[in-house]
């Protein structure tokens, strides 16, 4: 009987297995999902598509914008023409008139006076010239409103 119980051996810690077998066959699941997941994401209409050659067409036209500048110091231009507030709403009507899809953009310095851009907007609503948009540029630091802009970076 005592032969019975040398023959077991005691370890003295148990040995600690890492499988990456399950954790790399669960990844693949996980990367085909998404594969899968970013194809039928794609729409029909943004699919490549070969446009036939026609000889009869013509290139769309770009439009040319109607630009109304306020300076720093006060001064109105009309498409880099020096004009004042009542002459560049009846010349943007005029030329509104001329090119109905030209866009009215209004560019206003930053030091500039915010009673030249109200008194310009009101004008342009009174002409029944509301489809304005006021032109700007993209702050690199969108966190903060009040960001002064680089003195040596152009308009």
């Amino acid at each position: 009987m005592g032969s019975r119980f040398s023959r077991r051996v005691r370890r003295t810690g148990d040995d600690v297995r890492v499988e990456l077998t399950p954790m790399i066959d669960v990844v693949f699941l996980l990367l085909t999902f998404f594969v899968f997941s970013i194809v039928l994401m794609i729409r029909a209409d943004v699919l490549d598509v070969n446009l036939p050659d026609l000889t009869a067409g013509q290139n769309a036209e770009r439009v040319t914008p109607i630009t109304i500048t306020v300076r720093e110091d006060g001064e109105i231009f009309l498409n880099s023409e020096e004009t004042t507030v009542e002459d560049a709403v009846v010349q943007a009507g005029a030329l509104r008139i001329e090119s109905p899809d030209s866009p009215i953009l209004l560019a206003v310095d930053v030091q500039s006076e915010v009673g030249v851009l109200v008194e310009l907007m009101d004008a342009l609503v009174a002409a029944d010239l509301r489809d304005f948009s006021i032109v700007g540029r993209r702050s690199e630091d969108s966190g903060t409103a009040d960001s002064e802009p680089d003195p040596g970076e152009s308009p």
